[in-house]
């Protein structure tokens, strides 16, 4: 056999070296042919060590049984053994693009051809420790992964579902640390919805918004006679009345109506003097304002507008009888006709309206005798004189602080020879619901009044500082 196989491949050496042209090739082709030679021999010495092993005495066969189909069939178990999980079975589940190493998995297989060298090679271990057991597994895995990574690239039809697609695992609730959850874990007794809910009734509609406000400052001193500074004993009470009455806005938006009552009284003691007074007053002035108008548009209102003004004691010049005021004298009567404008801001802390009355009427009164009724712009003779302009008036109020407010009145009218203006600031500082302090200030200026009488000429200031008594409600 041996002279065989060497004739044999004799005769292929000499077909390669009669077909070689180049000293190169002719090379390759004798590597190639003791290649083939080596691989003849070890195929021929594995089938002699056969033929020994069949010839030799102490190989027993053992007969072949034979069995028919039924018996076959009832041999099989009823249920197909689970086969181990292979990840290249399936299905896949796409969960996202990974990035794309060197080696692929066309990198290992080449159609059918399966190259063991490069998997053997060392770009495929991890280090040169790995046990040989751990590099094949971890080799097994690399195989799948690249498999499964090829498939889902070039065929994505093959995959059965993605990861967004997956069916959301059950989670435990998180803790409820609200003051709800606190409460269902005291275990409280239950009370009865019915028990808890309160009586139906009809909630009563307040159509009339009132502010309502009264108080009484004083002050006092005593000086004894022998005085090393001298000085006078006095009391000086001031008595306030405020009362202001308005349509609820809310329910008649359409409509305006404000009437209000302001009194003020200011009482002084003094020395009896040379005609036998031992009292004088600093202020008696009870003034009533109306106005009532229904809306144009946005904020302005056609409106008319009543203002009546009088004092109600006599009073009278320092130490003399010369009348200087009286009921009715002075008295004045506006009524002025035009538009109103009122703004208030979301808190209700501010208001303000505006009223100009194009037309307006003002009448002024002085029915005693005493008085010289041309001090009030009225003829000698006369009682009463009228007079056709126009006026304005401007009202604010504002709630600075909880326990501070205030409120400003201006009026001015005009018949376009006289012109008289008033402006009224009262600023209340409340202490608590029973004190307070009262600052109170009143500038005007009227054109008929003497010119020459004092510096402030046609100017006039009242001021007053209070502190005392004093109880106010408000539904507004």
């Amino acid at each position: 056999m041996r002279q065989l196989t060497s004739a044999f491949c004799l005769g292929i050496a000499s077909l390669a070296f009669a077909q070689t042209t180049s000293p190169n090739e002719l090379i390759k082709s004798a590597e190639n042919l003791n290649s083939a030679a080596d691989a003849a021999q070890e195929m021929l010495d594995s089938n002699l060590a056969l033929a020994d092993s069949l010839a030799s005495d102490s190989v027993v066969f053992e007969p072949v049984i034979i069995r028919e189909l039924p018996e076959i069939l009832a041999s099989l178990p009823d249920t197909m053994p689970e086969l181990p999980y292979n990840p290249i079975v399936g299905p896949w589940v796409f969960s996202g693009y990974r990035s794309q190493k060197d080696r692929s998995f066309n990198d290992v297989v080449d159609g059918s051809n399966l190259n063991l060298d490069q998997l053997k090679s060392s770009a495929w271990r991890e280090n040169a420790v790995v046990p040989d057991w751990l590099h094949n597994a971890l080799t097994q895995s690399r195989i799948s992964q690249d498999f499964m990574y090829t498939t889902m690239v070039y065929t994505p039809h093959t995959i059965q579902y993605t990861y967004w697609d997956l069916p959301v695992p059950p989670r435990l609730p998180e803790d409820d640390v609200t003051l709800g959850s606190y409460i269902k874990n005291l275990n409280l007794p239950e009370i009865a919805i019915a028990d808890a809910l309160l009586p139906e009734f009809e909630q009563q509609k307040k159509h009339w918004l009132h502010k309502f406000n009264t108080g009484l400052q004083f002050s006092q001193a005593y000086v004894s006679k022998n005085w090393y500074q001298g000085g006078n004993n006095y009391l000086a009470l001031l008595y306030n009345f405020y009362w202001d009455v308005q349509l609820n806005p809310t329910y008649h938006p359409n409509q305006i109506f404000e009437s209000t009552v302001n009194y003020k009284l200011g009482i002084n003691s003094i020395e009896q003097n040379a005609v036998g007074r031992k009292y004088s007053l600093s202020e008696d002035n009870f003034q009533y304002n109306v106005k009532y108008g229904f809306k144009a548009f946005k904020k302005w209102f056609y409106t008319l507008t009543g203002l009546f003004k009088t004092q109600f004691f006599r009073n009278y010049k320092t130490n003399t009888d010369i009348r200087t005021a009286s009921f009715l004298s002075p008295g004045d009567l506006n009524l002025g006709i035009g538009m109103t404008y009122s703004h208030a801001n979301a808190k209700k802390t501010f208001n303000m309206s505006a009223s100009i009355a194009p037309l307006s009427y003002n009448l002024k009164i002085c029915i005693d005798k005493d008085i010289d009724p041309t001090q009030f712009n009225i003829k000698p003779g006369h009682k009463t004189h009228s007079e056709i302009g126009s006026s304005g008036e401007v009202n604010m109020t504002w709630q600075a602080t909880s326990n501070i407010s205030m409120r400003t009145r201006l009026f001015a009218f005009t018949d376009y020879n006289y012109f008289q203006g008033n402006v009224e600031t009262t600023w209340d500082f409340a202490i608590n619901k029973f004190l307070s302090t009262q600052i109170y200030a009143n500038l005007r200026y009227d054109s008929s009044s003497d010119f020459n009488i004092s510096k402030w000429h046609h100017w006039m200031l009242k001021e007053i500082l209070s502190f005392g008594l004093s109880y106010s409600f408000s539904t507004k």
